[in-house]
């Protein structure tokens, strides 16, 4: 089957485009799409649905969001865009009646507060205890109320391909490539190398050398004792050798063990935050006739010019197709897998060993 990307509007395939892109995140709750076009008038955009699919896999279910015209030299045309259908929920307030959900998982809240948007939720993995109150603020969207309880559970929640979203821990399936970016002995770059552009940053102005998590939920009757004392949990950093400490709270984290759960997942995604890679490769395939490169999956990296030789994981995957600019490709962003992966006390993060190799790389 042809690996020609094909697009359908209100259910009927539309020919009329030159340039594709496709973004997809573990970060956002929402995908997102952009086409260079022949002609397309502004009054086409109200509630057009969009199916993008490629090699007979869908890639992207959504709407479409705006309409672009210039004439601008050097932008002359028309570009469409959208989002995946959980772009309502970045967009909409969050309803519910009484303004609280009670005695909730994640996924049945999740269920609730999607369902006006005929949008779906499936969870990768059991989604842990419920919650006794879910609060919601006047004017939260209900992106942001799946994001704040998400964490509370240490979940992410993501795009799928069919429109709905996806509660989960990235990283439980590996790509089937390796990323390369080696030199010769003689330093020059290798011809089996599979990276066509890169770059790296290190940023430690969002980690702490100390994260205390403190508890606003309320404590029931059968919470007593010790447990009931301990309403605050800390996670180290030992990479921040400075003084510099956080505090940060939980609406729906209670107990001890649920606060230690919490503050170690934040301090590993602000390690992952902190560093962090991007890379360009030809095709929108792991290997020819394979899967597409998505996001969340675990790739081996031996990128000799950030000193990088481990396991990282995929954030985000941007497939772009321009005959004018290098045809098939896809730039993957990756952060160091740990950084996903709760940690009860923080060493030398992997991210520091390459620190000094992306301050030499911006030096030149």
């Amino acid at each position: 089957m042809s690996d020609i990307p094909e697009i359908e509007l209100n259910g009927r395939i539309y020919d009329g485009w030159q340039k594709c892109s496709i973004n997809m995140s573990i970060k956002d709750i929402a995908s997102s799409f952009a086409l260079t076009v022949d002609d397309f008038s502004p009054e086409d955009v109200g509630d057009m649905s969009v199916k993008i699919s490629c090699g007979g896999e869908r890639l992207l279910t959504g709407w479409l969001d705006r309409v672009d015209t210039s004439t601008v030299p050097d932008r002359e045309g028309t570009r469409i865009s959208g989002r995946s259908k959980t772009g309502d929920l970045v967009d909409c307030a969050a309803i519910v009646q009484g303004g609280e959900l009670r005695n909730a998982s994640l996924i049945d809240a999740c269920r609730e507060l999607c369902k006006p948007f005929g949008v779906g939720v499936e969870a990768l993995s059991d989604t842990g205890d419920r919650f006794d109150r879910i609060k919601i603020e006047q004017g939260e969207t209900v992106s942001q109320v799946i994001d704040r309880i998400s964490r509370e559970r240490g979940f992410n929640a993501w795009a799928s391909v069919n429109g709905g979203i996806v509660l989960g821990r990235p990283g439980s399936d590996r790509s089937d490539a390796l990323l390369r970016y080696r030199y010769t002995e003689t330093g020059q770059l290798r011809s089996d190398n599979n990276i066509v552009e890169l770059s790296g940053s290190f940023d430690m102005s969002g980690r702490f050398s100390k994260l205390v998590m403190r508890s606003q939920a309320a404590t029931s009757d059968m919470d007593f004792g010790l447990s009931a004392a301990q309403s605050e949990a800390i996670a180290i950093d030992e990479a921040v050798k400075r003084y510099r400490p956080a505090i940060l709270t939980s609406d729906g984290a209670g107990s001890s063990a649920q606060l230690k759960a919490r503050v170690e997942w934040e301090a590993s995604r602000r390690i992952g935050l902190s560093t962090g890679v991007s890379y360009q490769v030809e095709g929108w395939r792991q290997v020819p006739g394979g899967a597409f490169w998505k996001p969340g999956l675990v790739v081996p990296v031996e990128d000799e010019k950030n000193n990088i030789s481990y396991d990282m994981l995929i954030v985000s995957v941007s497939l772009t197709l321009d005959e004018d600019d290098g045809g098939y490709r896809a730039s993957l962003s990756l952060e160091p897998k740990a950084a996903w992966v709760p940690k009860p006390v923080f060493k030398e993060a992997d991210g520091d060993a390459q620190y000094a190799a992306l301050r030499a790389a911006v030096r030149g």
